[in-house]
């Protein structure tokens, strides 16, 4: 999570950035891919324009700038791309991109990305030509006209491997040893660079040494590592996806908060997007010695347009306990106390927030209502939770109480609140998000805490989530909840 804070929703309406199709001079051993691939050969004569665009930062929050042969500046929402730019986000920083051939890329917190190549013609989309290059962190992209119509012209470079689309939804993680990449719609090819598939190259590596990767495999994710000869499929429930740097998360979970475009189809480039668009203050840190209280943006309302009252529930027995968390990985000096496999039997996978994993039985009987707020309260005694250090690894296990949980089917939203208390210091943890098919919980980018959830029982009776939440002084708050009415 960012160390600033995000508030609001505003809908924002997309437009068509129209350049004339930028052209690259290119190496001679390219010729051979290009006569494989049909690839348009760029003008021999024709140098990049500086204003040849590539697409348009329509959201910058936090600290963002761009890099080119001009310098480099800070960047503002609404400012125009070209090839030849490189984008660099902070540590609090989130960049939101539309591309020419109505693509969107959102470059996250401590991310390089270089525009290399964007030649699109809208009246030839089967001509376009795209490069970039992921230099570190993580990129999500959704592939617009172009790239859907030529994916063999399309290309992803990271220090280690060379991506391709196959109209895809995706999302990459490099540093300079390891690039990791999962897929939510459509397909991805990976290779390793080297040998035929060299970093100069245009269009997918194909060959012996490439795996493809599709959005039916959703809990796996392909792996390059320097020095490899093929990529790996790693199943990321078993080994989550990680990135570096302060406030980076597994890349499961992260890639869930990539940006808060909701209800978009599968490999549908989106016209209009919901994002979240207002920076809140900075809180000041306290000059007290104890560690500053979290102070999060006020969540945004989710009181639909008709008058949305309480839900009485009907008279009801007791159900079965049906969600169910673990800690799966070890934290600080304290073991693991529960295995994927024990979690899992007979149970459908939620999600993981290191360390903690939810599971939920399959909800066979259960009817989410159309309408009305559901409010459970908080069940202190089987929930946990840590305030950790993430410099020395030093986890101090903390108290939960004052839990509100509040989930508006009218606008299939939910809002949560608790207290964390731990060596006599008192930390706020606050999220909102969608509730998704199925009763699914889904924090939204812009919450001061990410939370996984899950709604259960006939008549909704039970919840559970798992949340992290950053904190000042490089330390975080993780924990796993269950909640009843």
């Amino acid at each position: 999570m960012p160390s600033r804070t995000l508030r609001g929703l505003a809908a924002l309406v997309l437009s068509v950035v129209c350049a004339a199709g930028a052209a690259q001079t290119t190496q001679s051993d390219q010729k051979d891919q290009r006569d494989r691939t049909n690839l348009p050969a760029p003008e021999a004569s024709a140098a990049v324009p500086a204003a040849s665009a590539a697409g348009k930062a329509v959201v910058v929050v936090g600290h963002a700038s761009v890099a080119n042969a001009r310098g480099t500046s800070a960047l503002a929402s609404g400012a125009s791309l070209a090839v030849g730019d490189t984008i660099e986000t902070g540590t609090d920083g989130y960049v939101y991109v539309t591309t020419v051939d109505h693509g969107f890329i959102s470059v996250r917190p401590n991310s390089s990305l270089s525009i290399e190549r964007y030649d699109y013609d809208a009246s030839a989309p089967e001509r376009t030509v795209i490069k970039l290059t992921l230099h570190r962190g993580v990129v999500r992209e959704i592939s617009g006209k172009g790239a859907q119509a030529a994916r063999d012209h399309y290309r992803m470079n990271t220090p280690v491997a060379a991506l391709g689309v196959r109209g895809t939804d995706f999302t990459v993680f490099t540093n300079a040893n390891v690039t990791s990449a999962s897929v939510r719609s459509g397909g991805i090819v990976m290779t390793p660079l080297g040998g035929a598939c060299a970093s100069s190259g245009a269009g997918p590596c194909e060959g012996t040494n490439a795996a493809q990767l599709f959005a039916d495999l959703s809990d796996k994710a392909l792996q390059v590592t320097r020095g490899s000869a093929h990529p790996v499929v790693l199943d990321t429930r078993l080994t989550p996806l990680t990135t570096e740097g302060a406030g980076q998360k597994a890349e499961d979970s992260a890639a869930r908060a990539a940006v808060a475009v909701t209800h978009v189809d599968p490999g549908v480039v989106p016209v209009e997007l919901t994002l979240p668009l207002t920076p809140a203050t900075t809180p000041t840190d306290s000059s007290s010695s104890a560690p500053a209280t979290s102070t999060p943006a006020t969540p945004p309302s989710t009181t639909p347009t008709s008058p949305s009252t309480s839900i009485t529930p009907p008279a009801q027995t007791t159900e079965a306990q049906q969600i169910f968390w673990g800690r799966f990985t070890p934290l600080a000096n304290l073991p693991a106390d529960s295995s994927l496999a024990t979690l899992e039997q007979g149970k459908d996978y939620i999600g993981y927030l290191k360390p903690f994993t939810l599971v939920r039985t399959p909800q066979t009987d259960m009817v989410l209502p159309q309408q009305g707020v559901l409010n459970f309260t908080l069940d202190a005694a089987n929930s946990a939770a840590y305030l950790i250090n993430n410099t020395t690894g030093v986890a101090t296990a903390a108290s939960l109480s004052n839990g509100a949980l509040a989930v508006d089917f009218g606008t299939n939203r939910f809002t949560t609140s608790l207290q964390a208390s731990v060596n006599g210091s008192t930390y706020k943890v606050s999220s909102y998000g969608d509730v998704l098919k199925g009763g699914i919980l889904n924090w939204d980018v812009a919450a001061p805490a990410a939370v996984i959830g899950a709604l259960a029982g006939k008549n909704v009776t039970q919840a559970g989530y798992i949340f992290n939440q950053n904190l000042s002084n490089n330390q975080s708050l993780a924990g796993a909840t269950l909640w009843s009415r």
